[in-house]
């Protein structure tokens, strides 16, 4: 069910929240403008593949799902209008067998209203016994007149996973997954951090899901939302997971945050050991819509 608020100036507006499923949606009587808020779903991270020392890579990390911001007069808004919330994407699954690349996650899921659709992230990539998987594409967005791409998963690696790069903005985006680290016998390797979320003055708002490692927690943390200071974004993406070492199960990457974060890569698994690192989740979509009278 929609969460629904009407009270900004004396009943002068009304948000409706659609954070899951699908329906119809039509103007109030009395409504004179309309903005809607449309945030697709991440892309799963891809897990680590299961090999020797050395060639078990780590998962690609899942990119971040669209962002499509649409407003006008309420005769552009006209009848019932469809809309569907892109839910949540699954990793890759661990991979349990020796010598086998890990398993790709899944393409994270499109959100709609009426004619306009937000693409979901790109999948990340399974690693392979030759080098990590590749990360998931970001996607274009649509913010009025600025045209811009979500953050896109990072890659994983057959040494330690990719971390992602900062965010530096006044403006709202989505972070994509860090990548997955390889298994190793003799270093304990750490997964890539998830994304950083920073102001234009280089100030972090939101520091990066951490990297996972054996030595400490080897699952990479989870994605994390803005909450305060006058910032509007999406989610941010999770930590890749380290790499096994001496026995231990891969690390699974960390889960998106919502709205629309990508999931980290897993880490790699060691022959005879453990499995690898399943991927972390991409976050489900969100849409918002907002009339005033």
């Amino acid at each position: 069910m929609p969460t629904v608020s009407t009270n900004c100036i004396n009943g002068s507006s009304l948000t409706t929240t659609y954070t899951s499923g699908s329906g119809n949606w039509s103007a109030n009587a009395r409504t004179k403008w309309v903005k809607v808020w449309i945030y697709a779903g991440g892309g799963g991270g891809g897990s680590g593949a299961k090999g020797a020392s050395g060639a078990a890579a780590g998962g690609g990390g899942g990119g971040g799902g669209a962002i499509w911001v649409t407003e006008g007069p309420v005769t552009a808004f006209g009848g019932s209008i469809a809309y569907v919330v892109g839910g949540s994407a699954n990793g890759g699954g661990a991979q349990s067998t020796d010598n086998n690349s890990g398993v790709n996650g899944t393409p994270g899921n499109n959100s709609s209203f009426g004619n306009i659709v937000a693409q979901g992230g790109g999948f990340g990539a399974q690693g392979t016994a030759g080098g990590g998987g590749a990360g998931g594409s970001g996607q274009t967005c649509s913010i009025g007149y600025a045209s811009f791409s979500t953050q896109s998963g990072a890659n994983g690696g057959q040494n330690f996973g990719t971390s992602q790069a900062n965010i530096q903005t006044n403006f709202i985006n989505v972070g994509g997954g860090g990548g997955g680290a390889g298994g190793d016998t003799s270093t304990a390797r750490t997964g890539g951090t998830g994304s950083v979320l920073k102001t234009i003055t280089a100030v972090t708002i939101i520091a990066g899901a951490a990297g996972g490692v054996e030595t400490g927690t080897i699952g990479g943390g989870d994605g994390q939302a803005i909450t305060a200071g006058g910032i509007y974004s999406g989610g941010m993406g999770g930590g890749g997971g380290g790499g096994a070492k001496s026995g231990a199960t891969g690390g699974k990457g960390g889960n998106g945050a919502v709205p629309g974060g990508g999931g980290g890569g897993g880490g790699g698994g060691i022959n005879a050991q453990a499995p690898s690192g399943a991927g972390g989740n991409g976050a489900a979509g969100l849409i918002i819509v907002q009339e005033w009278f």
